[in-house]
This record gives structure tokens, C-alpha cells and sequence, in this order.
């Protein structure tokens, strides 16, 4: 019963709102937390979380996740020029940034697993990461097939 709740709101999470999970108008909010709450919903699903798992999961997730956008977001922030107008150095500067940005993502990540695995068990966790490239699969899908709509 529980799982098919989780489904319930995860379907319902899809289905409300505009055309796009992305628009940039006043229900683009509403929308991220639409698919926000989706997105958890599918994890907890996926992962098989118990109430108790759930409670102290989350708010350790949500940390790992702001961290991990505030590190992407700084990166990119660096970067705006056209790729065209850059000299050979700066792009050699822009790679090594890259390489900077994704081994501080991967410490991110190992320091938040061994976190997990003091509320969750490690098939728990390889379900995580599972869960969380389905859910990014299924979110682009329904974009192109939304596109493709329209």
C-alpha cells in the first residue's frame, strides 16, 4: 500500500502544472517543488527506505545536494565567454577547473556516502545512485516527449 501511495504522488507530481517542468513564469516554483516532491518520493520508493531511514535521510541528502549545486554553480559561474573568444591558456585554465570541480565532487560524494551508510545499508545506497539516474532519465524523457508535443 505504501508503495503504490509513493507512486500516487509521484504520477500526481508529474501530471500538475504547465507544458514544461522548466518554464520561467510564475508557477516555475510550484513546479520544482512538484518535482522535488516527486523526486523523493521515487528514491524512498526505489531505495525501500523506512519511515525512520526517511527521516534522517533526507535532510542529509538535501545538504549533499545544495553542496554539490553550489560547487557546480561556482564553476560555471566562471564561465560565460564564448568558447570561441578564449585563448589556448584560458581553456587550458577552464580544463584544470574542471578537473578541480569534479575531484572536489567526487570527495563530496565519499565523504556524504560514508554518511549515508550510517542510516542506510550499502544496497540501499548502490539503489540511491541507481534511483537518482532513472529519475533524471524519466525527467528528460517526459521534457523531449513534451517538446516533441508542442
Amino acid at each position: 500500500m505504501k508503495r503504490y501511495t509513493l507512486l500516487l504522488l509521484l504520477f500526481c507530481a508529474f501530471t500538475l502544472g504547465g507544458t514544461t517542468v522548466f518554464a520561467q513564469d510564475s508557477k516555475s516554483n510550484e513546479r520544482k517543488e512538484n518535482v522535488e516532491a516527486a523526486k523523493v518520493a521515487f528514491i524512498t520508493d526505489k531505495m525501500g527506505l523506512t519511515a525512520e531511514q526517511a527521516q534522517q535521510f533526507w535532510p542529509l541528502y538535501n545538504e549533499y545536494e545544495a553542496k554539490r549545486r553550489d560547487m557546480v554553480k561556482s564553476y560555471r559561474s566562471g564561465y560565460r565567454r564564448n568558447l570561441d573568444e578564449l585563448s589556448e591558456q584560458e581553456a587550458k585554465a577552464r580544463i584544470d577547473g574542471m578537473f578541480v570541480t569534479k575531484e572536489r565532487e567526487l570527495n563530496l560524494e565519499q565523504e556524504y556516502a560514508a554518511k549515508y551508510q550510517r542510516i542506510i545499508t550499502n544496497k540501499q545506497l548502490i539503489k540511491l545512485y541507481r534511483a537518482e539516474r532513472e529519475f533524471t532519465k524519466m525527467l528528460l524523457k517526459r521534457l523531449d516527449d513534451r517538446r516533441a508535443g508542442n
